[in-house]
């Protein structure tokens, strides 16, 4: 693994990780470029979790305080906000669980990827269109409603979504903003929802893959081929601090980017996007162009 390997897959991770096409299906198919189907090292990609949760604490502090003094009792809306995104971790939590071995399995068939990238065309496309029909002619969606009028129902159908979304090529970010639109929540609303709730997810993530780094460690046992980095790659300080850091910075810049690209219905651009790479996803696995080793 080179350092080159590690910009690439920052900006990667950090770019596809909050736009909505699918972080899991570019980082698989960058693997299948870079490593011939290999995986990263797990500790590099742990790593890179926590450079783009990095990115959503710096861009959301404030929301993050409110959330903070909520916790503790001092800020209303804070603490209302606390209760819904522990509600969505709920059924995050178990259809995650639940479904995680079917997704490590979709990585050994890509075209999984290709029909997930074209299901998050679909939803996009649809929640978009709802969108439009519901700003007037100031351009302002009054239909719609706000996050202070979030309701339980809303959090656990966001939360279900995104349960089964981060897999399977369907683009977490995606789906949570769409189901959020097909909810009656206005655009701008759904996504600082699932910005938000990227928070509490990316942070498990890490943990759960955490658990099989320290597993050897602990039993002072050396790391897996599979775990470890490569014979022959660059300073792994140097590759994860890289990585970390170019992580960070495209995944502050991707957020601000989809933010305002959903302060108007703009999201047919990523639509089409992810309808062309499914589709050529599917092209090259039928091909056997794209086959894991």
């Amino acid at each position: 693994m080179h350092l080159l390997h590690a910009i690439l897959l920052g900006l990667i991770q950090g770019l596809t990780e909050f736009l909505p096409v699918s972080s899991t299906a570019h980082l698989t198919l960058a693997e299948h470029l870079m490593f011939k189907g290999h995986p990263m090292p797990l500790a590099f990609d742990v790593l890179l979790h926590v450079g783009t949760l990095g990115a959503l604490i710096l861009y959301f502090r404030r929301e993050l305080l409110q959330i903070l003094m909520g916790c503790f009792g001092r800020d209303k809306e804070g603490r209302r906000l606390t209760f819904l995104l522990f509600l969505a971790m709920i059924p995050t939590g178990i259809l995650g669980l639940a479904s995680k071995g079917m997704k490590e399995a979709a990585k050994e068939h890509l075209w999984v990827y290709g029909l997930g990238l074209l299901c998050t065309a679909v939803i996009l496309y649809l929640a978009n269109r709802m969108s439009q029909q519901r700003v007037n002619f100031q351009g302002l969606d009054l239909a719609g409603r706000d996050l202070h009028d979030l309701r339980p129902m809303d959090a656990l159908a966001v939360g279900a979504i995104q349960g089964i979304g981060g897999g399977f090529g369907l683009s977490r970010s995606g789906s949570t903003i769409s189901v959020g639109v097909f909810r009656g929540l206005r655009l701008p609303t759904a996504a600082r929802f699932s910005f938000l709730l990227g928070m509490p997810t990316i942070a498990a993530a890490a943990v759960v893959e955490l658990r099989g780094l320290l597993k050897p460690l602990w039993k002072h046992q050396p790391l897996p081929p599979e775990l470890a980095f490569p014979p022959g790659s660059a300073s792994p300080v140097l590759l994860c601090l890289v990585g970390v850091g170019v992580a960070l910075i495209s995944g502050y810049l991707a957020i601000g980017l989809l933010d305002r690209f959903t302060r108007k219905p703009r999201l047919n651009g990523f639509a089409a996007y992810c309808l062309v790479l499914g589709l050529g996803i599917l092209v090259l696995s039928s091909t056997g162009v794209l086959i894991r080793h």
